[in-house]
């Protein structure tokens, strides 16, 4: 009887125990639990879309373009029938962390920066210098290396507040989707900050910061100009230092000889006349530098495939091939030569040596030989092979 007893005293202990255990894994698991007693809701937070940094009387100041996402969502869930409204702050002060902050004063709500998908910068800031807008991303947690950048010359707060054709979300535009048109056509890359970043502190490195403005040139609403944005051309940056700024039409070469180049458009012309239109894709650039005692030179090949997507005039398909190929390479070199007029070296020559032929590259560079010349560019080679003239045939008398 006294074993039984102790037995059943026994599995009460451990029932007890079993039920011990339960209560404090539940009770550990609750202080656990992260929950969502602190969630948000998405009216109760000003999403910034949009960042931009600009210079003026001694101080800095900081825009933000926010969207109510509840109507950005009603907009894209089915055709728009009236505007949607943009929001655009403004912040200043002595330095950007203070204009920030200066901003978050008026801005009711929290405001948060992980939709940011573009970043724009005056050029009053790119003169005098990046490194406060850096130093702002590199430290803040919620901004990403994900978003486009440009630079403009236009008020930004004024950039901010344009809006697409037939009342589209903000978000569909060239400032937050620039890949859509570039595709399309392409001639100034649209660069990441990642990409900018990664680039602006390489040996003889350029890269090109897209410039974006608003126009109202081309667009109507009924008889109404209706303003919309526009890249007319990009600021240089060679080795971190701003060089300036150049238009579109001065850099029309660079799309032959940048292998994200999607598709771009060509006309040829004779005699002052249109005589064929082609779309040309997918160029595959080879520079080989060649470097002779004291000074380098450099060959440029481009090998270009394409469509016919125009003919005005008969004309040989080997003759056609031969004049877009001497228009491209034209192209390349003036190209080049608009580069030289603001001490940039626009199509990598010399961070191309920097990377083949690094033990030459440091030598010229010590020497103070690297300075390039219109005769630096030795030759360029272009070799086009255009496929098919699309859904028409290519004139049997021309072939």
């Amino acid at each position: 009887m006294k074993t039984q007893r102790c037995y059943a005293q026994r599995r009460v202990q451990v029932r007890r125990s079993k039920r011990l255990a339960a209560v404090t894994l539940s009770l550990t698991a609750l202080l656990l639990l992260t929950g969502c007693w602190d969630i948000k809701n998405i009216q109760d937070m000003n999403y910034v879309t949009s960042i931009g940094f600009d210079y003026a009387d001694n101080e800095y100041r900081v825009y933000v373009q926010m969207l109510d996402f509840i109507s950005v969502a009603k907009v894209e869930s089915g055709k728009p029938s009236q505007h949607v409204p943009v929001w655009v702050g403004t912040g200043k002060g002595a330095t950007v962390i203070e204009a920030v902050n200066d901003l978050y004063q008026t801005s009711q709500v929290r405001v948060f920066y992980g939709q940011v998908s573009s970043i724009v910068v005056s050029e009053r800031v790119m003169n005098k210098g990046l490194r406060d807008i850096q130093e702002l991303q590199n430290r803040y947690y919620e901004l990403r290396f994900t978003p486009w950048v440009f630079g403009t010359t236009m008020p930004i707060d004024k950039l901010f507040a344009v809006t697409p054709l037939f009342h589209l979300s903000p978000i569909i535009s060239l400032l937050h989707q620039p890949m859509e048109s570039y595709r399309q056509k392409s001639t100034i890359t649209p660069i990441t900050s990642r990409e900018f970043i990664t680039n602006y502190n390489e040996p003889d490195q350029v890269v090109l910061l897209p410039s974006i403005r608003a126009t109202a040139e081309r667009w109507k609403q009924d008889t109404s100009p209706h303003e919309v944005l526009d890249i007319n051309g990009a600021f240089v940056y060679q080795d971190g230092q701003y060089q300036g700024w150049l238009s579109e039409r001065k850099l029309i070469g660079l799309r032959w000889i940048d292998p994200k180049t999607s598709r771009s458009p060509l006309v040829v012309y004779r005699d002052g006349q249109p005589e064929a239109a082609v779309s040309l894709e997918a160029p595959k650039i080879q520079i080989r530098p060649i470097v002779k005692g004291n000074s380098a030179a450099y060959e440029v090949s481009v090998k270009l495939s394409g469509n016919i997507s125009d003919i005005v005039r008969a004309i040989k398909e080997t003759e056609l091939e031969a004049e877009v190929a001497a228009r491209v390479r034209n192209e390349i070199r003036e190209t080049f030569v608009n580069g030289l007029q603001i001490n940039s070296d626009l199509l990598q020559l010399q961070h191309t040596l920097y990377r083949t032929n690094n033990k030459e590259w440091k030598r010229l560079k010590r020497e103070g030989n690297l300075k390039l010349m219109p005769d630096s560019l030795a030759d360029i080679r272009v070799d086009v092979q255009l496929n098919n003239a699309g859904k028409l045939k290519y004139p049997a008398a021309s072939r």
